[in-house]
């Protein structure tokens, strides 16, 4: 089967990662595989150049990435064509181009744009996903493949650090929260709960996170690392990781952690929930309410005993679900249903 995978996003996060996991997936799958993208981004910067185009669109419907694709849906000639995000889905379906019939958007998130009924099919990563679209688009066949990735395992610790280490990793934007875990930091210290928190990644919200960490009175504590790499090494490095986020259609992240070893305390909302099994696999707290936040790490950090059982137990589920070997079961399945299907 012949795929195009398109992701024309420059930023590095979640879904761009992901577009480079389908690659890697369906390539090892024996699929004949070629990525459109911002040579800048996650795709372009991994990619040998035979496997990617770049393409950088700077508007929605941008003419010369339509172009572009015009042009390889002649010479490529995909079976399918996977869209990741809705610039890249609106561009696919242009009628000029052609190819509608062959576009699958991969929705990573509840931002999908009343587009659905024109496209092939879409791929869900998650349930809740699944059941938005399936409100705004009743008639479109839809595909249910949680994220993966090459989760890295490491033990379990047998104890915390003394005291226990807290981390988060992510974008710095706003729907990421971590401006709650700021100041549920604050709320533990003031209780004489004092505890170092790790902020790995980057973004938008950087500059304004340092400076409420220093208004809250906990910048000696928290320590911004930027992007890190490999993941795995510094997740095992923590005691608790913690996903404050707002909204979080999946969190990759949690299932990382999980791998990894590393209790996670997470907000109690789509994504987080269905992959901790509604707070069996780890803690659970409200989104947006730095108190909810602050007591579910002292529940964490009351019982050890309870927290690194739940820690063996997620991480047996992690790779029995999300590694890459799971997902990429799934996602072939999923495309080889889409190709035999015909509109």
């Amino acid at each position: 089967m012949r795929i195009l995978n398109i992701m024309l996003a420059e930023v590095r996060g979640g879904v761009e990662t992901m577009s480079l996991r389908y690659h890697q997936a369906m390539k090892a799958a024996g699929f004949s595989v070629l990525s459109l993208g911002h040579k800048d981004g996650v795709l372009g910067q991994n990619l040998p150049p035979a496997e990617f185009c770049a393409a950088h669109a700077l508007v929605n419907h941008d003419p010369f990435v339509a172009l572009i694709l015009r042009g390889l849906a002649k010479t490529f000639k995909p079976d399918l064509i996977l869209t990741h995000g809705n610039r890249a889905t609106g561009i696919a379906l242009l009628p000029f181009i052609g190819t509608a019939d062959k576009t699958v958007q991969v929705v990573h998130n509840f931002r999908h744009k009343g587009q659905g009924s024109r496209l092939r099919a879409a791929i869900c990563v998650s349930s809740s996903v699944h059941d938005s679209l399936k409100a705004a688009h009743p008639e479109l066949p839809l595909y249910d493949v949680a994220n993966f990735g090459p989760l890295d395992v490491r033990d379990v610790k047998a104890a915390p650090s003394h005291p226990p280490v807290l981390g988060t990793l992510g974008r710095l934007h706003t729907q990421k929260g971590i401006d709650v875990m700021i100041r549920a930091l604050a709320l533990l210290q003031k209780e004489n709960i004092v505890l170092p928190l790790r902020i790995a990644g980057d973004g938008p919200l950087s500059a304004r996170l340092h400076a409420l960490a220093h208004e809250q009175g906990v910048e000696q504590q928290t320590d911004f690392r930027g992007w890190v790499s490999p993941a795995a090494d510094y997740l095992h490095g923590l005691d608790l990781f913690i996903l404050p986020s707002r909204i979080e259609p999946f969190g990759l992240v949690v299932a990382e952690s999980m791998a990894a070893g590393v209790p996670v305390v997470a907000t109690d909302i789509d994504g987080p929930k269905e992959i901790l099994k509604e707070g069996a696999l780890g803690y659970l707290c409200p989104p947006d309410d730095p108190h909810a936040l602050a007591d579910a790490i002292k529940r964490a950090n009351s019982d050890w005993k309870s927290t690194l059982a739940k820690a063996r137990a997620a991480q047996d589920h992690a790779l029995s679900h999300y590694s890459l070997a799971a997902g990429q079961a799934r996602l072939i399945d999923a495309l080889k249903q889409i190709a035999q299907n015909r509109p």
